[in-house]
């Protein structure tokens, strides 16, 4: 059975796109998902772990703003990290990921388990919420897994 990465590693390469990650909870999950498929090396570039806020602001130009605003946990901070390691790398494909893994909620009351996916592609950027189940490892991993699919739906629906 192939696995989302194998085909989101598979698609990039056909349509001959490059992919960046920027990770906060996942800390490298989905860029070491990517890495471990064969032939990744051609579609890869950089993925970043940014699991403070002050790195999120520093190589990702998340705004404190939108921080202070909306929380870490956020569409809006998932979207600004799709966009910023989107500039840093110039793929054409990027993908981010916020959220809370456990097992606590979030200063704010946030639940464990919310996470939010950011993606770049065809100029545009958007972000997911969603509340897995499980402990940390659980809920990082169904990010990661996540992550690869909306990668490749954006890319599938050309948007």
């Amino acid at each position: 059975m192939v696995s989302l990465a194998e085909r989101l590693v598979e698609t990039l390469k056909e349509m001959g796109l490059q992919i960046s990650t920027a990770e906060s909870c996942t800390g490298g999950l989905v860029a070491s998902g990517i890495v471990d498929v064969e032939g990744a090396s051609l579609v890869f570039q950089e993925g970043y772990v940014t699991y403070s806020n002050r790195v999120k602001e520093k190589l990702l130009a998340v705004s404190s703003q939108t921080i202070a605003e909306h929380t870490v946990v956020s569409s809006q901070v998932a979207e600004e990290m799709a966009l910023g390691v989107r500039q840093k790398t110039g793929a054409d494909v990027t993908v981010s990921v916020t959220g809370y893994a456990g097992p606590d909620p979030g200063n704010d009351g946030t639940p464990a388990g919310t996470v939010y996916i950011g993606t770049w592609y065809a100029g545009k950027g958007m972000a997911e919420k969603f509340l897995f189940q499980g402990d940390r490892r659980q809920v990082r991993e169904q990010a990661a897994l996540e992550a690869y699919r909306l990668a490749l739906k954006r890319i599938e629906d050309g948007e």
